[in-house]
């Protein structure tokens, strides 16, 4: 059966290169730039890989089409291989990643590699079934002051099906929760304005019922501070991802 893969990249001169590069292999190649690209003539082309070009960090076109890509049915299980300038990632993340068929190339990279890591990639998606989470819930609350990993934990829950609303302190996070419903509160306790212990005991006041909050903080003394009984687990910085994604399945709530 004939290779069927799609390049995503606003870079025309990248589209070309890769474009000769994947064309002497004999693979059928579909370039777009993101403005382009919509997904259901992406389901159509029913592609074995994806590749797309975007940056981690930049908030842009790229991880809302990734996360596009993993909510939809038609395109859940397809490879997918992010080219991009290079950031930190921890290796809990890239291990993530990994395990969802995301793999990251950074920018340059050498040429000769590029075509045997998309044989390598097929390889391995052919001998492996990649399923994702699909299941409907209300959105996650994540309260965290330090944007970066912010943005990265509501990327991963993202990839994962979840709907993520974030909040950089607790009066935002109190806010928030006064206007919409959520399944889980992810709070960090050292943020400005408002911290996380001032966010529990105002939530606490509230006469409603509270959702289950997960304290994620680097502070070490925090089981020595009298917590509220919807407060249901504490997760020391640096954590695993895989232990956040287990207590999230288990607290996060179908609607």
């Amino acid at each position: 059966m004939e290779i069927r893969i799609v390049h995503i990249d606003d870079d025309e001169i990248t589209r070309d290169m890769l474009t000769l590069a994947i064309k002497r292999e004999g693979w059928l190649l579909f370039s777009y730039p993101y403005a382009r690209v919509k997904l259901v003539p992406l389901e159509q082309i029913r592609p074995d890989l994806i590749i797309l070009d975007f940056a981690l960090h930049d908030g842009g076109e790229g991880w809302e089409f990734l996360q596009f890509l993993k909510m939809d049915d038609a395109t859940a299980k397809i490879p997918i291989m992010v080219i991009t300038t290079p950031f930190r990632l921890s290796a809990d993340i890239k291990a993530y990643l990994l395990t969802r068929y995301i793999k990251i190339l950074h920018k340059p990279f050498d040429r000769d590699m590029f075509v045997p890591l998309i044989s390598k990639t097929l390889t391995e998606a052919s001998q492996r079934s990649l399923i994702f989470s699909g299941d409907p819930t209300l959105p996650i609350l994540l309260v965290d002051d330090d944007e970066d990993f912010r943005d990265t934990i509501a990327n991963v829950l993202r990839l994962e099906g979840y709907r993520v609303v974030t909040a950089y302190n607790g009066q935002v996070a109190l806010d928030t929760i006064s206007r919409a419903d959520y399944s889980l509160i992810l709070l960090d306790i050292d943020t400005p304005i408002m911290n996380g212990y001032q966010f529990l005991s105002a939530y606490d006041r509230q006469l409603r019922p509270h959702t289950p909050v997960i304290i994620a903080s680097g502070e070490t003394d925090i089981q020595s501070h009298v917590l509220p009984s919807f407060v249901v687990d504490v997760l020391s910085k640096p954590y695993l991802i895989k232990k956040l994604l287990n207590l999230v399945e288990k607290y996060a709530q179908p609607v």
